[in-house]
């Protein structure tokens, strides 16, 4: 990615709300995984280095080390989560903190007790709480400043579930508005001629499911009170003896050698339906 594709990026993100930033300092990220439950040996050496953006860290050293263990999940830190850990500051009563006692590392809560003996506290009701005692080596090596979640990888079932419910949505026919046909009725209007003729406009809204199919009265209905004043309104025992051959099926079933019309009276047919079909959207 070019610097200018990078900088388009970001102008997109922060339009939406977002707040990118660039990862451009190496922070340590120590190859010991720090234990959510008994204290275990962590190592000391930094496996590899990696970068956060220098907005996000703060004046004081700060190193990452990867989780392990339950014990503190009821904070929402769990296994395999990446720590950003800030060293060098003053701990308060409630802070997450990365403690090496007699050589062993553990994260836990800080907080001191009503006489001031200090506790590292689990967040997870299996696990007990522990003093820190005098006799023991003890090491607060930070505070917990975030955590770093790697993203999950999704099962390609769970995506193509997802992936099929969209579809079956998009294979759905949209929902024809009342406005769209009212429209579609008083512009074909002029082009009927004789009554009959509504049949080819019924027939398309009976494909589409305006209307249910042999419903001739609601339809009726409908244009007489899109066009009241038309010379040729839709009579039903016109549209019934219309309903016969190809013309009792959709419009794609239409034969011209298997039509209750033939020549240029079914051309005229076909034109009418093909036009409200346009009109509607189908």
């Amino acid at each position: 990615m070019t610097e200018q594709e990078l900088k388009e990026l970001f102008e997109v993100l922060e339009a939406q709300g977002w707040k990118p930033q660039l990862c451009d300092t190496p922070v340590p990220l120590y190859d010991g995984r720090v234990p959510c439950g008994l204290p275990n040996d962590v190592g000391d050496v930094a496996c590899e280095m990696a970068m956060l953006p220098r907005e996000y860290l703060p004046m004081n050293r700060v190193f990452m080390a990867t989780v392990t263990g339950d014990s503190m999940k009821d904070a929402d830190i769990l296994a395999g989560d990446v720590v950003v850990v800030e060293a060098g500051v003053s701990i308060s009563d409630g802070d997450i903190v990365l403690v090496r006692v007699d050589g062993e590392c553990t994260l836990k809560t800080y907080c001191e007790d009503e006489n001031g003996k200090p506790w590292l506290v689990p967040q997870n009701e299996d696990y007990e709480a522990f003093p820190l005692e005098e006799s023991q080596t003890v090491y607060i090596a930070g505070r917990i400043r975030d955590i770093i979640r790697q993203a999950p990888r999704i099962k390609y079932k769970s995506c193509l579930r997802f992936i099929n419910k969209a579809k079956a949505r998009l294979s759905e026919p949209e929902e024809i508005s009342r406005v769209q046909i009212s429209r579609a009725i008083r512009e074909i209007a002029p082009s009927i001629t004789v009554a009959r003729q509504w049949y080819a406009v019924y027939r398309v809204m009976a494909d589409l499911n305006i209307v249910r199919e042999d419903d001739f009265d609601t339809f009726i209905g409908m244009v007489k009170t899109e066009v009241p004043r038309h010379t040729n309104l839709p009579q039903r025992a016109e549209m019934q003896r219309m309903a016969v051959d190809s013309f009792s099926k959709p419009l794609a079933l239409w034969r011209p050698d298997k039509a209750p019309v033939q020549g240029k009276r079914y051309n005229d047919y076909l034109a009418i339906a093909q036009k409200t079909k346009e009109l509607l959207g189908g």
